[in-house]
């Protein structure tokens, strides 16, 4: 391991040199039995050189791929991280300029490109720590700041965002309800199109689902796909259809209303003669967070009704008769 380290510490960026690979081999290896070289070269990341760090941390990151242990790592390399972003370009808010990065600045972020899959690998197994920081609006502003300069920033951004949960849709037109289960989705559009591709024709309104669509929202192709709102994405605080009280499609997941511990979206027939987006809501593809989700269950009529009743919305009554 001390091999290892001082290998890293020599390493400059590009190319690693052949003793660096080799010493790296051995390290995974006995990484795989020997947790105490984890720990270790975790405290070690503050005191490598920019490169070394790097590289160090790429390489706990997979090892956390191979065994999906992350707590003995993932502080450290998040510290490092943050370690970093103080020393990076700030762009002024609201400026279209991006100030052009110094040499030791440009070395970071050059270093943060290798940095950042470790960062992934190991907030995506570590679930309490990414949702901690998923609330640092400073954290999140500062990643994004930092786009415009490295794709890095935007994974770890991306990860950051995406939440895992269920929520109710209510189809206003046949007075019918669903639970939806989803997985790793930042934007509503992106869950507008997951949902849509789940729902498909079993609803007034809806349509054939596109595979296309249907791959690309769910991280398996990276096709440049446009999708459409099949219905008027309603608010469940407004007891009518009402674009002034729409789920948004830029907005989070996250950020879609709680009723009664439940996250509600009522489907209305469309509003709006055309409502779409492409597929950059879908953000970059993070093979370690695939987006995903599943129409669940269809809630009993009852529970329909009660939920229609909790808000104050009038749905349509099915016909009992045959003709």
């Amino acid at each position: 391991m001390d091999d290892f380290l001082s290998a890293c510490a020599a390493y400059a960026g590009g190319e690693p040199p052949e003793t660096l690979r080799q010493l790296t081999g051995a390290f995974l290896k006995r990484a795989r039995t020997d947790a105490s070289v984890v720990e270790a070269t975790a405290a070690a990341l503050p005191t490598l050189p920019t490169h070394g760090a790097a590289w160090a941390a790429v390489i706990l990151g997979a090892v956390v791929e191979d065994r999906g242990d992350a707590e003995r790592s993932a502080p450290a390399v998040v510290d490092l991280l943050l370690s970093w972003l103080p020393q990076l370009p700030d762009p002024p808010a609201g400026e279209a300029h991006h100030p052009r990065p110094t040499p030791s600045q440009a070395q970071l972020l050059a270093a943060l490109k290798v940095l950042a899959p470790s960062v992934v690998a190991h907030l995506a197994r570590s679930p309490d720590l990414r949702e901690k920081l998923s609330h640092d609006l400073a954290l999140l502003d500062r990643l994004e700041g930092l786009e415009a300069y490295t794709a890095g920033a935007a994974w770890i951004r991306e990860m950051l965002l995406r939440s895992s949960g269920s929520l109710i849709l209510l189809h206003v037109p046949s007075g019918r309800g669903f639970r939806l289960q989803y997985r790793n989705v930042a934007t509503c559009f992106h869950l507008f199109s997951l949902l849509q591709t789940e729902i498909g024709e079993q609803l007034a309104g809806g349509r054939t689902p596109s595979p296309l669509v249907a791959r690309a929202a769910r991280g398996r192709s990276r096709e440049k796909v446009q999708d459409e709102a099949w219905w008027h994405y309603g608010d469940p605080r407004s007891k009518v259809a009402d674009l002034r009280f729409s789920i948004w499609g830029e907005a989070l997941v996250r950020e879609i209303p709680v009723i009664d511990g439940e996250r509600v979206v009522i489907l209305w027939p469309a509003i709006l003669e055309s409502r779409s987006w492409d597929a950059s809501f879908f953000g970059p593809q993070l093979d370690a967070l695939m987006p995903d989700a599943t129409l669940e269950s269809e809630l009993p009529a009852e529970a329909s009704a009660a939920w229609f009743e909790t808000l104050g919305i009038r749905r349509a009554r099915r016909k009992w008769w045959p003709w």
